[in-house]
């Protein structure tokens, strides 16, 4: 039983209500100060809406409990005893969690060949069994040898279910149900710009969905990760092929962003009380990307509201502590302090120059 003002949960449901968004108080929604936005001169407020304040401190909780709970309420998880998905992080750490509240023991993952030894790690910590598969160069989810066709062919096994993240429409109806509400009501009906990465994309499609019933103005900016640039989560266009939602209507822009600019945004953000990772970093920069077209485009002024503001969210999955050796590989070494007496260390990693 939840107790909304004490935030406590309690009694023989007390985890499963944990997880469930509709039990939960509003996720945090943080204005940027001056020094952290770029067109604050300019009457442009940015606020970064802080889904890393899940139960499972990512944005993947929120979809993945209403899949199994959405399942079980249509009485599709009877008899089922394994969740399969092509996912190597969050989507199937957040999915094995949000199914054992429903009494489903085991959950397997096919992950691509170059998932990283942590993620792979991550995924046992969490009881999870990693199914190392060897993705094809040229990505189709109807090719027998993807992941996604894998999962989804695993899953019609007796006893096995694949929630399928990449079409299930109980994914983007998670957004739709409780975060755009919360954006809303967070910024008094004001917000003019939501920005956020393009991953599965049920997060933009329902929060813009829902946004732009409460007013078709906003605008809805989605942000891609630039071709050949890592940034865990946010897809290329080219991967964004397999995703089965029809997600382009629902976005009145697009922008790409680099490795090196997420990284540094996010580890800006983190260094100043906004502690997220780096596809929190790839929409902000997205963000600013966005506003400054609009600015050269003398066109700025029509995203204002009726108090004269451009107001700005954008969306930060989760937080940098998955990806900390990364930052280390991506930004340059005159992005860090130096260690002083580093010599004295006991401990350098081998790859390290003494």
């Amino acid at each position: 039983m939840p107790n909304g003002d004490l935030n406590a949960f309690t009694g023989k449901h007390a985890v499963q209500d944990f997880m469930n968004p509709g039990k939960l108080a509003y996720l945090p929604l943080v204005e940027l100060p001056e020094h952290l936005n770029p067109m604050a001169s300019d009457g442009v407020r940015i606020m970064a809406k802080l889904m890393t304040f899940t139960p499972l401190h990512n944005v993947k909780a929120i979809p993945a409990f209403n899949m199994m709970a959405a399942a079980a309420q249509r009485g599709e998880l009877a008899g089922v005893e394994t969740i399969i998905e092509n996912s190597s992080g969050n989507t199937v750490t957040a999915l094995a969690v949000s199914a054992r509240q429903f009494g489903i023991e085991q959950t397997k993952a096919i992950v691509p060949s170059e998932a990283s030894w942590q993620k792979i790690q991550m995924l046992q910590f969490f009881g999870i069994t990693p199914i190392v598969n060897q993705e094809p160069a040229d990505p189709d989810e109807a090719d027998e040898r993807s992941g996604i066709y894998k999962a989804k062919e695993m899953g019609s096994q007796e006893g096995w279910m694949n929630p399928g993240q990449y079409t299930n429409p109980d994914n983007p109806e998670a957004h739709y149900q409780w975060i755009g509400r919360q954006i809303w009501e967070q910024t008094s009906q004001a917000i003019t710009v939501l920005c956020g990465s393009l991953g599965t994309t049920g997060t933009m499609i329902g929060n813009s969905r829902y946004l732009k019933e409460a007013n078709e103005a906003i605008q809805v900016v989605g942000v891609k990760r630039a071709p050949d640039n890592y940034v865990p989560g946010p897809r290329t266009e080219l991967l964004l092929r397999l995703i089965g939602f029809d997600w382009p209507p629902h976005l009145d822009s697009q922008q790409v962003a680099t490795t090196k600019d997420s990284y540094r945004s996010s580890m800006e953000l983190s260094r100043n009380g906004i502690y997220v990772g780096p596809s929190s970093g790839l929409s902000l920069v997205g963000l600013v990307a966005y506003l400054d077209q609009q600015q050269q485009a003398g066109t700025l002024d029509q995203l204002r509201n009726e108090n004269g503001e451009v107001v700005c969210v954008f969306m930060c999955p989760d937080t940098p502590l998955p990806y900390f050796e990364e930052y280390f590989r991506y930004l340059a070494a005159e992005d860090f302090p130096e260690i002083v007496n580093q010599e004295l260390l006991e401990n350098l990693p081998s790859d390290q120059p003494q």
